[in-house]
């Protein structure tokens, strides 16, 4: 990738672990900024900041430079990447420059709470080296003038007790950027899987949980802040940044990959992390069923390596009727069931009084 960097600051002598914070940018000059004041106000002192441009076609590499040059009172470098590799490719090259203990990974329109460094590495200073990773609340949110309006409740994770899977599984799951991860464990295990452009934070999750000991660091309040936009919903139809059936069928994928072949009885889960797997792919088959019928059946095929017989965990008479008529049928009885609920929602959108989620 031929990448160009450049190194400012130093960090003083510190008795403190350095913290790096690796964060991948591509054409965000309109929000680069905030990142770099956000980060600044973080109260954990010894940290350096590695921005990686990925091939910006605009002028992010200029603002970052100046903002960072102006005001910014921690060490910080610069690479810029001559061809895009995406975000992957982006964080494991900021790794390679990386002097810290610990990484935060950091996207450039995101935010951190200005006590997350402080908070988990009260923790991470003093941990057995079988912690390989901390985690806290995270929560999505729009950014509208400066003023943030959280977009969904607060995900609490808690990954005690669970199977290194179930960070693929979850609106509540672990978040990989709202918590902090030994640098050397994420060398050993080899970074991101750069072919990876749905679910990547997910699945390094799943082999940094299979490498050691994850630690929840509690708050009442979200320590990462994931924004979503309001003109752009995040998952679903042509307007949205991503589409719906690449995005299921790259984590139903992943999943079996990750699970190792075994079926979900094999993977010996707690019994509400298997409800959770199969309501979710539930959801993902009746989101994929009106937009993508080959999409569907494939979905369906894998989700019966992971749980051979499987019906529609809701609702309860779609789980009745797919015994007598197959899956298939039964859940276009079942989208006619909601055929009001979506002709409500459809209406509520035109008069403009819907709130934005993260599902179009």
């Amino acid at each position: 990738m031929n990448p160009l960097s450049e190194k400012h600051g130093l960090n003083e002598s510190s008795p403190a672990p350095l913290v790096s914070v690796i964060m991948p940018t591509y054409n965000a000059e309109k929000w680069v900024t905030d990142a770099i004041d956000n980060l600044k106000a973080q109260t954990w002192r010894n940290l350096e900041l590695i921005i990686v441009d990925d091939a910006s076609s605009d002028t992010t590499v200029a603002v970052a430079r100046k903002k960072l040059e102006k005001d910014f009172d921690r060490a910080w470098k610069i690479i810029e990447v001559e061809r895009n590799g995406g975000p992957s490719a982006a964080r494991n090259l900021g790794v390679k420059s990386a002097a810290g203990e610990w990484l935060q990974f950091l996207d450039s329109d995101d935010l951190l709470a200005p006590e997350k460094l402080s908070l988990q590495m009260a923790v991470c200073e003093n941990a057995s080296p079988d912690l390989v990773a901390v985690y806290s609340p995270w929560r999505v949110f729009f950014l509208d003038d400066g003023k943030i309006t959280w977009a969904a409740p607060l995900a609490d994770t808690d990954m005690t007790g669970k199977k290194p899977i179930m960070c693929l599984a979850g609106a509540d799951r672990y978040l990989h950027n709202a918590g902090l991860v030994r640098r050397s464990t994420y060398e050993k295990i080899g970074g991101f899987d750069e072919r990876l452009r749905f679910w990547e934070c997910e699945e390094i999750n799943v082999r940094i949980a299979k490498a050691g000991r994850l630690e929840r660091v509690r708050s009442k309040e979200p320590l990462y802040l994931w924004r979503l936009y309001r003109d752009k919903s995040y998952l679903g139809g042509d307007k949205a940044r991503y589409k719906m059936a690449p995005v299921a069928l790259s984590w139903i994928e992943l999943f079996w990959e990750g699970g190792e072949h075994k079926t979900l009885t094999e993977l010996d889960l707690l019994p509400q992390d298997r409800r959770e797997i199969l309501v979710g792919c539930t959801m993902w088959l009746r989101r994929l069923y009106p937009v993508d019928r080959p999409a569907f059946r494939q979905f369906l095929a894998m989700m019966r390596k992971l749980e051979p017989g499987f019906r529609p965990a809701t609702p309860a008479y779609a789980a009745f009727l797919s015994r007598f008529m197959g899956y298939e049928a039964a859940e276009a009885v079942a989208q006619l069931g909601g055929l009001p609920r979506r002709l409500a929602r459809k209406t509520l959108r035109m008069l403009g009084r819907h709130s934005n989620t993260m599902l179009d």
